[in-house]
């Protein structure tokens, strides 16, 4: 994920998300769309409205990547597994979720 890609805002393949929802209902419903469709990307620490980069303290990433992965898990029939990297984005740490196209539908 480079700045470029950020500054081109979201689209039908990529979402941003400010902070981790404390439900994760909230982001469920893009990463069953993502896997209905071609896939795409859910980048938590941007701020959608404002492209701004948040982040995430390092201590708590890897719960908030946890967290993540445990929902999609939990939510989806058939299983949902994402992809979550961590990226660092002007000296920020981001969690991007990516989702791939499902071979069954969810």
């Amino acid at each position: 994920m480079t700045i470029e890609e950020i500054l081109a805002g979201e689209s039908k393949n990529v979402e941003f998300k400010e902070n981790l929802p404390e439900k994760s209902i909230k982001y469920m419903k893009s990463v069953v769309a993502f896997a209905n469709g071609t896939g795409g990307k859910i980048i938590f620490g941007i701020a959608d409205k404002t492209r701004e980069v948040i982040g995430f303290d390092k201590e708590d990433v890897f719960k908030k990547m946890d967290a993540i992965a445990n929902a999609v898990s939990d939510s989806c029939e058939p299983a949902i597994i994402p992809d979550i990297t961590l990226r660092t984005v002007d000296g920020k740490t981001v969690i991007v979720a990516e989702i791939s196209e499902g071979r069954q539908r969810p």
